[in-house]
């Protein structure tokens, strides 16, 4: 249920910040500004790098985050990504960019000089993502009634991205990308193929919030057993870099029907 209630006020922000970014489109921007913005930008504190700007392209740090679209319009920067993000800019000059964050802190910048800076090292180790976002065969061998069946599970990273908006303790907005998966499944006995389909995070819909499941990916598949009713798999639908997961059993009958229960 929370993890309901936390789906349903994701959607109403995303809502909000879509109508946002719509009007945004269309308000004439700061062009002056924008070309003060260019370059790569520095933490006064850290002295690492914290974004980039390449003519309308703003950039976080980091090896998955997103380039976006951005705007100054008055006395804020606006990012205008899957959500629409916006900071209040509290001193801007050739050298200097201050913005007012989430956390109601004043982040000051500086342009930077060195001309490694465009290399844009994470600021840090990432924190690991509870998703696979690699090719992965699984093979598993289960014998019963004395016949020897073996399943195959082959998660593929599609190009089908899930972007989710993290906020820094510094109260930053980062869009992390990351890649949802094509599953195929499958069972032999002996060289015998039983069953063999690819599987998607839509064959779910019927079981999950539409927001939930535009958040999730496919994270996982395991081959669990077999007994009268058929071939048992375990898939995992996952938010990236949240304890937000469902778990569905899927049960493959000897007639090749699929059935899906919710763990």
């Amino acid at each position: 249920m929370k993890l309901v209630k936390y789906i349903l006020c994701l959607v109403l922000v995303l809502f909000c910040a879509c109508q946002k970014g719509s009007r945004l489109q269309n308000m004439s921007e700061d062009k002056v500004a924008k070309e003060l913005l260019q370059g790569v930008w520095l933490n006064d504190s850290t002295e690492m790098a914290v974004f980039q700007v390449v003519g309308d392209t703003f950039r976080y740090a980091g090896s998955n985050t997103s380039s976006v679209l951005f705007k100054i319009i008055r006395d804020s920067i606006y990012l205008l990504g899957d959500d629409t993000l916006s900071y209040k800019i509290v001193r801007q000059g050739e050298n200097i960019f201050w913005i007012n964050t989430a956390t109601d802190i004043i982040m000051k910048l500086h342009r930077s000089d060195d001309e490694s800076q465009l290399a844009f090292v994470p600021q840090s180790e990432p924190d690991p993502v509870n998703v696979i976002q690699e090719y992965v065969e699984k093979d598993s061998v289960i014998v019963y009634n004395d016949i020897r069946y073996r399943g195959y599970v082959f998660i593929n990273p599609s190009h089908y991205k899930v972007v989710r908006t993290m906020f820094d303790e510094n109260g930053i907005g980062v869009e992390n990308v990351y890649y949802d998966n094509i599953i195929h499944i499958c069972v032999y006995n002996g060289a015998n193929e039983l069953y063999g389909r690819d599987i998607n995070k839509q064959l779910f819909s019927e079981y999950v919030d539409a927001g939930e499941l535009s958040a999730s990916i496919l994270s996982d598949m395991d081959f669990v057993a077999v007994d009268d009713a058929g071939y048992h798999y375990r898939a995992m639908l996952t938010v990236p870099e949240s304890a937000a997961s469902q778990v569905f059993e899927l049960v493959i009958s000897p007639e090749g029907n699929l059935q899906i229960k919710v763990e």
